[in-house]
């Protein structure tokens, strides 16, 4: 039995405007976007306030996501996740012409406390495609960093020399536990999974203007309240192989009690078949194109695409074409 969703569901994409964002939610992903605006973020599948993804086809189009948890949480995201009366993750895609604020977002007591909000805000990076030369910053260049110092070089302007700079290619993951000061920077297509928050505290934004010509507000001493300055977690963890074929790679990108981000990529066209799980999963294609079928229904998806598999569904397969990539989240460990 499929229960009340009996297939998966599919979105529209709710499209942010940003001062950092550029064309490449349009031109590499093929997103329609509005033309002629700095459109910085796609949101996915989205729970989230006032901005909740709206189901875009089938028996439940026109419902949004908060809707469809009313309806039946558990056979919509499973058991553990149906108990936090709200649907845990947003997934984004991230298009950085220029570069974010240098920010960091709390954990779920630190947001509680603050008025924030219920959730904090763990994220994870998936890199679909960089300019040459593109980086991220993620956490500090060196152990030891005290809000002292960091304190300090705001105050004089020097947040950047603390700052550690990766070069970032396409299909590199990154995890961004809540306390970590980080900045997607120009030149970065990102898919973002997230918990559902929307907090976020700048510390440095590289003296842009807004577009009324004022400096950005920051949040500097709420930020340096909740960074966390012993972070030892590997932050660009090695993908670890968990199956695959002569045709296909599984393999786990992330893990954490937050989710779990997984990428299915396929050498030739193939076959992968998934576990029946009680919980539900987000699927996107970063790369090439895929079909996914689950209970009584089948999607196909291309670049930039994303649907959710409600939980419990049987007979959850992925048909990918040579050189597809599909990344597959699920609710934390």
């Amino acid at each position: 039995m499929s229960g009340i969703f009996p297939s998966p569901l599919r979105f529209e994409p709710i499209f942010k405007e940003k001062i950092w964002g550029g064309s490449a939610l349009r031109d590499v992903l093929g997103k329609a976007a509005p033309e002629g605006r700095n459109v910085g973020e796609s949101w996915e599948v989205s729970g989230w306030g006032d901005s909740q993804t709206v189901v875009s086809t089938g028996e439940y189009a026109g419902l949004t996501l908060g809707e469809l948890l009313a309806l039946s949480p558990e056979q919509l995201v499973g058991h553990a996740a149906a108990s936090k009366k709200h649907f845990p993750l947003l997934f984004k895609f991230i298009d950085a012409r220029q570069n974010l604020s240098i920010q960091v977002h709390p954990n779920s007591e630190q947001a509680r406390r603050h008025g924030w909000g219920d959730c904090g805000k763990t994220e994870a990076w998936y890199v679909v495609d960089a300019d040459k030369g593109a980086q991220i910053a993620l956490g500090f260049n060196h152990r030891g960093v005290t809000r002292e110092e960091l304190g300090d070089a705001v105050r004089d302007g020097t947040v950047e020399s603390l700052m550690n700079f990766i070069p970032v290619k396409r299909r590199d993951a990154f995890f961004i536990p809540a306390g970590t000061v980080h900045a997607i920077l120009g030149g970065v297509l990102i898919y973002e999974v997230q918990e559902e928050s929307n907090t976020t505290l700048r510390l440095y934004d590289w003296n842009r203007l807004c577009l009324a010509g004022h400096l950005r507000e920051l949040q500097i001493y709420d930020a340096l309240e909740i960074i966390n300055f012993d972070e030892k977690r590997p932050l660009h963890p090695a993908p670890v192989l968990v199956d695959g074929n002569d045709s296909f790679r599984y393999e786990t990108l992330c893990t954490s009690t937050k989710f779990i981000m997984n990428r299915y990529s396929f050498s030739k066209a193939g076959k992968a078949e998934l576990e029946t799980i009680n919980g539900f999963r987000v699927m996107s294609v970063t790369a090439g194109a895929a079909e996914v079928t689950a209970g009584d229904g089948c999607a196909h998806l291309t670049r930039g695409q994303s649907l959710l598999v409600p939980s419990g569904l049987s007979e959850v397969r992925i048909y990918g074409d040579g050189g597809a990539d599909i990344l597959v989240t699920t609710s934390g460990v």
